[in-house]
């Protein structure tokens, strides 16, 4: 039965996936808006099983406030498990700082420029591009975009790691955990096809830029996977999900990127990190112990 409602809600995932791809092609430039919906649709097709094809529907669905303390927790390792990455992309040389982050606000400036606008006069009166910047720097790193992203993560989070990851785990743990991560890896190519591709790399570099990502995925997805089954609360996987995406592009700020093949490797080496702590920490027992119930 399981099986079978997991063999569903892949088939509804890439109908949804696929109809939303084929809508923003047909819009052209305006199908960029699109991705946003993308975001949502491993929880559409979750919900949908659940609803008509899982026969405990809602029942081990985890939809709760749960612990403020569990919040705290895990957006605090997420802001960590952030700030080391960006300490790796630094050794390896991927990326140069630029702490004034006149870089990219001149990049900004320039896209405000193509289609017509300034920057400055898009701001409040008295509010300058830096004070701006400030802002969004704090505010990624706290609250800002906190309820837009925590709606985008649930999208995800609710049927990856909430509905997908049970039912690949209970098939074997090395289905679930990989064979998970390698999904959920799967499930982003589709967005490559929206959004625009500014930088060509050689062949060589894609392919093994895809390689190492994929293993970064599956990382991320152990450290996803474990936080959800940890609090049992998907709001809490789900904000530390966005918290990781927020600090990084709060991060992004203040770098420039000097090699992307580079920038992905430490992206990769810091999601091994924590999943060599969680392994030696015995943190990982924490998944036969709360899924082998539901088996």
């Amino acid at each position: 039965m399981n099986n079978k409602s997991l063999a569903i809600y892949l088939l509804i995932l890439v109908v949804l996936c696929a109809i939303v791809i084929v809508g923003a092609k047909t819009l052209g430039r305006q199908g960029n808006y699109l991705a946003g919906v993308y975001m949502l649709t491993p929880a559409i097709a979750a919900i949908l099983t659940r609803l008509f094809f899982y026969e405990p529907h809602f029942k081990d669905a985890n939809l709760r406030l749960g612990r403020l303390s569990d919040y705290f927790k895990f957006w605090s390792f997420s802001l960590g498990i952030t700030a080391l990455s960006f300490a790796l992309y630094t050794l390896l040389g991927a990326v140069s700082w630029d702490f004034s982050g006149n870089v990219f606000l001149a990049r900004l400036d320039q896209q405000f420029a193509a289609s017509g606008q300034s920057m400055q006069s898009s701001l409040p009166p008295g509010m300058t591009p830096q004070m701006m910047l400030l802002i969004f720097f704090v505010g990624g790193l706290t609250l800002f975009n906190i309820l837009p992203g925590l709606i985008s993560g649930f999208g995800e989070e609710f049927g990856h790691r909430g509905f997908m990851f049970p039912l690949l785990y209970q098939i074997n743990p090395w289905v679930g955990l990989v064979g998970g991560g390698l999904l959920w890896y799967a499930w982003h190519w589709p967005l490559l096809l929206v959004i625009p591709q500014t930088v060509e790399y050689p062949l060589w570099q894609t392919a093994l830029n895809w390689v190492i990502l994929a293993l970064g995925s599956v990382c991320t997805f152990i450290y996803l996977a474990y936080t959800y089954v940890k609090t049992e609360n998907i709001l809490v996987t789900s904000l530390a999900h966005i918290a990781m995406n927020n600090a990084s592009q709060s991060l992004s700020y203040f770098v420039v990127i000097q090699n992307q093949l580079l920038a992905n490797l430490g992206q990769v080496l810091t999601m091994v990190i924590v999943v060599v702590i969680l392994y030696y920490s015995k943190e990982l027992d924490t998944f036969d112990k709360h899924l082998t119930a539901r088996v």
